[in-house]
């Protein structure tokens, strides 16, 4: 059973970034699909038309659409994937995702969170409205909020373990003995960290991932902040989605000011 502290650390704003470390900011939702009892196939009866109600609606501000690779499969056989995309300009962000029991909405550099969350909710809601009447009611089973970080590191110069314990204040330490009695480099040459705690607010999972990757061409750690709700923690209308967005954006704010205090803060601001 979960265990959270009964007293809560004071949350602290974040200061103006002038050189954000932000690849993307992604919000995904979820819902029940029918299942064929004897193909064990499943299928979404929103699809397509939901799609295609959406881009009516949606048009205005998401004019470009394009087909994705999971085109070519049958939707029956890609549930919870995402078949077609819509951008707002070519090869731009904000974009919007669509598939078989699945909408995300995408953004990077420049976004803002109040209208991220706006543009959210009215996700949700088309959903809501859109989703067939003559069909099993909806049931969302899945809300996520994550948030993806590009942090400069180059691990020919430096010693990952060092820059998660140094800048990121994230510690892992291995046994002297374990370099003592092996014949090895001190330094690891790869890096992947998953973590995850249960959330009393919103009520779900926060996870915590160290990756080595590349951010605009560079080597980087790439740093992610996920928080998701599964089953009936997931919220069932808009109005119950706006709090769980806002406690979910401030758990991820949180994340971010503590493991990015000191050194890379100022960097980030411009320091």
């Amino acid at each position: 059973m979960p265990i959270f502290k009964a007293e809560k650390i004071k949350k602290q704003e974040l200061p103006p970034l002038l050189h954000p470390p932000l690849i993307e900011t992604i919000f995904e939702i979820r819902w029940q699909l029918e299942t064929d009892e004897q193909t064990g196939r499943m299928r979404d009866p929103s699809y397509p038309m939901m799609y295609g109600r959406l881009y009516e609606r949606m048009k205005k501000d998401f004019s470009i659409i394009e087909d994705l690779p999971s085109t070519q499969a049958h939707p029956e056989t890609t549930p919870f994937v995402p078949r077609h995309r819509m951008r707002k300009e070519k090869n731009g962000y904000p974009l919007v995702q669509v598939g078989p029991g699945i909408i995300t909405l995408n953004h990077s550099k420049g976004y803002s969170w109040s209208d991220f969350k706006a543009l959210a909710l009215r996700l949700v809601e088309s959903v809501i409205d859109l989703y067939p009447t003559d069909a099993p009611l909806l049931n969302f089973i899945k809300a996520e909020l994550r948030f993806v970080n590009g942090i400069r590191f180059d691990i020919a110069r430096e010693n990952p373990l060092a820059f998660l314990a140094d800048k990121l204040h994230m510690k892992i330490e291995m046994s002297p003995e374990f370099n003592e009695q092996n014949i090895l480099n001190e330094r690891p040459n790869a890096l992947g960290l998953n973590l995850s705690y249960a959330l009393e607010k919103p009520m779900g999972n926060l996870g915590i991932s160290s990756n080595l990757g590349q951010f605009d061409g560079k080597p980087a750690i790439i740093q992610q902040s996920v928080i998701h709700s599964f089953g009936e923690l997931v919220p069932t209308d808009g109005s119950n989605f706006e709090p769980w967005l806002e406690d979910a954006h401030e758990v991820a704010t949180s994340c971010f000011g503590i493991f990015c205090q000191g050194e890379l803060m100022d960097k980030f601001c411009g320091g």
